[in-house]
Formats: C-alpha cells, sequence, structure tokens
C-alpha cells in the first residue's frame, strides 16, 4: 500500500505515479495510470516491466535490452496534464543498475534529441561513468551530476523561465547545479508522450528501480524539495 503524506506534499501535483498506489498500478500487467486523471498507458513489455522486492520492499523495477528500449511507460499528453509555461516542477526517485554503453533516461518528453529537452523535458544518464543530463525548453546548465549506482537517489528539477539561475536540479534536496534559461517558456507545440523509463528522441532506456514520479505547474521552492525528500525517503 502506498504511503500517504497528506499536506506534507507540495500543493498543486498535475501529475502522479506510485507504483504502491492502487490509483495508478495493480502490482502486474500493463496497464498504469496517472493518479490524478486516471489516464492509463501501456509498458510495451511486461516481463521487462514489474514489481521486485529484491531491496527488501515492493518497488518497479525496469530491466531493458541493452540496445533496445523494452520497459517503460508512455502517457498521452493529451489526456494527462503537462507543464507549459513559464514555470515547472518534475521529481522522481531512481536506483540506477548500469545496463551498457547506451542512455538511460529517467523519464523525458521532448521535440528534440540533445539532452535539453526541447518543447518539454528530459532526465538521464548515460552509462556507468556518466552522470545525470538533464535539459527543460530547449536549455540545460551543461556538464554532469553524480549519478550514483545501486543506491536510492531523489532527483528533482525546477524550472522558472523567467529567473536568474531559474533552472535547478536538486539531488537529495541538495542542489547540484543551476543555470539560467536561455528560453523562457514550455512551448505549445509538444504532442509527444510523456515517458517514464524512456524518453522520445533517442534510444535506450531506463536500468534498474524508478518510482513516485511527480509533476508541478509551478516551481517549487528549496524548502518544498527539502520537505518532499524528507516525507518520501522512508520508503526508499
Amino acid at each position: 500500500m502506498a504511503q500517504h503524506y497528506g499536506a506534507k506534499i507540495p500543493t498543486g501535483t498535475i501529475f502522479s505515479f506510485d507504483a504502491l498506489s492502487q490509483k495508478c498500478y495493480s502490482g502486474s500487467g500493463t496497464t498504469f495510470k496517472d493518479a490524478i486523471t486516471g489516464t492509463t498507458a501501456t509498458a510495451t513489455v511486461t516481463t521487462s516491466l514489474a514489481m521486485d522486492s529484491t531491496l527488501g520492499s515492493p518497488h518497479l523495477k525496469f530491466t531493458p535490452g541493452a540496445t533496445t528500449r523494452t520497459a517503460y511507460m508512455a502517457f498521452n499528453s493529451s489526456n494527462i496534464n503537462v507543464p507549459r509555461g513559464v514555470t515547472a516542477t518534475w521529481s522522481c526517485w531512481c536506483y540506477f543498475q548500469d545496463q551498457g554503453s547506451i542512455d538511460h533516461p529517467m523519464f523525458g518528453w521532448e521535440t528534440g534529441s540533445s539532452w535539453v529537452g526541447e518543447n518539454g523535458v528530459v532526465c538521464g544518464t548515460g552509462w556507468g561513468t556518466d552522470g545525470v543530463r538533464f535539459g527543460v525548453a530547449g536549455y540545460n546548465t551543461g556538464g554532469y551530476s553524480g549519478m550514483v549506482g545501486n543506491t536510492w537517489v531523489h532527483w528533482v528539477i525546477t524550472f522558472n523561465g523567467n529567473q536568474t539561475n531559474g533552472l535547478k536540479l536538486y539531488k537529495n534536496a541538495s542542489i547540484e547545479r543551476q543555470g539560467t534559461p536561455t528560453t523562457t517558456t514550455i512551448g505549445t507545440s509538444n504532442t509527444n508522450t510523456f515517458n517514464i523509463g524512456a524518453t522520445n528522441s533517442r534510444g535506450g532506456n531506463w536500468g534498474g528501480y524508478l518510482d513516485i514520479v511527480q509533476v508541478w505547474d509551478r516551481e517549487l521552492t528549496a524548502n518544498e524539495v527539502g520537505t518532499l525528500y524528507s516525507v518520501q525517503k522512508g520508503r526508499f
């Protein structure tokens, strides 16, 4: 059963997936739902995306092949709420297991393929020696942030297109990188699916565990990111 955090979760959530919530996933099969809208999406290979208790408690495990996307969720962006405009936040928990020399996107909703999240967002890593790459609205801050394998990490991206250092990446509630966006808004032209465990414009998909993916249509403050981390970390 999913944990209930009540008012401690920052307000304004527009998308929420939690594999332990019956609103999102029954625990088997290929039907996955956004807890906010109830929209369904289907993973491409059932046997490569399933609950797994190897780590001591059940979590959603992505077991992809080394060269193809074999496990991911694709939510139709016309049926769920995706952030469009000047502000947004994305949050997820991941446990990285290297699947070889290919990209490992955590999530993506974009129209380009250069780790800048053109007209949307992308976050993920390459392989073992890489770190996290991310981008929003066609911009990233450059470089990599420390991806740690075989342990749970909480990642949050916040975006405010009108502010200096309005693009931030948090790792376990601490800012890893920040920069000033070159584009003030997330464009309205993106009609692609919002993918968990993959992205729209390149091969590869996630390897390991990934859960509690949430989206806000506003920029969370540093205090709110810290609260989110504190109330959810007991699950991991």
